[in-house]
C-alpha cells in the first residue's frame, strides 16, 4: 500500500539521502488527511444549507453544551481555534439564518450567551448523525485497535503542540454570611 506522500519521500531520498524525512512523513500525512476530511465536512455543511463548515462546528458545539446555559463567544472561539473576529462573523451569519440567538450574559454584564434556536437544535441533531456517519466511513480502513492507537498518538501530538484544555475556574456560588 502506498500513498502520495510515499512518492514525495522517495524523491527526497533520491535527491537528498542524507536528510531524515521521518517528520515530513508524519506532518504531510496529517495535513493531507486534514484537507481531505475538511472537504467532506464542507460537503455536509453545504447539504444542510450552510455556507461554511465552521458554521456547522458552532452549531454542534452549542448542541453538545448545556442548551439552557449556552456558550460565550469566547468559549466558542477557543474551542474552534478562532479569533474573536472570526467567531463574530460566524455568529452573525448563524443568527441571520435563525439558527442561534444571543442574549445578555447574567454573569457578565458586558457579554452575551449564544444558544441554539429550535431550528438550530433541529439542524444540529440531524447534521450530527450525518457527521458521525461520514467520519466512520472516513476511517473504515482502520480496525478498532488501530483507531484507538491512532487517536492516542494524535492526542500525544496535539498535547505536545500545546493543544491542552483551557483552564476554567469553577463557578462558585457566593454565600452571604449572617
Amino acid at each position: 500500500m502506498s500513498d502520495r506522500v510515499d512518492n514525495v519521500l522517495w524523491e527526497w531520498k533520491r535527491r537528498r539521502p542524507d536528510l531524515d524525512t521521518s517528520s515530513l512523513a508524519v506532518v504531510s500525512r496529517v495535513l493531507r488527511a486534514s484537507r481531505l476530511l475538511q472537504e467532506r465536512l464542507d460537503d455536509i455543511a453545504a447539504a444542510y444549507g450552510l455556507s461554511h463548515q465552521g458554521d456547522l462546528d458552532v452549531l454542534t458545539d452549542l448542541y453538545r453544551a448545556d442548551l439552557d446555559r449556552g456558550l460565550t463567544p469566547t468559549e466558542l472561539a477557543e474551542a474552534l481555534l478562532l479569533t474573536p473576529g472570526g467567531m463574530t462573523v460566524r455568529l452573525h451569519r448563524l443568527q441571520a439564518a435563525g439558527l442561534i440567538s444571543r442574549t445578555p450574559n447574567p454573569h457578565d454584564g458586558r457579554g452575551v450567551l449564544v444558544r441554539l434556536t429550535p431550528a438550530g437544535i433541529d439542524l444540529a441533531e440531524h447534521a450530527l448523525v450525518t457527521l458521525l456517519d461520514s467520519q466512520a466511513t472516513s476511517i473504515r480502513s482502520l480496525g478498532p485497535g488501530e483507531r484507538n492507537e491512532l487517536a492516542d498518538l494524535l492526542r500525544m501530538l496535539l498535547v505536545g503542540l500545546g493543544d491542552v484544555p483551557a483552564f476554567r475556574p469553577p463557578i462558585t456560588v457566593e454565600r452571604h454570611r449572617p
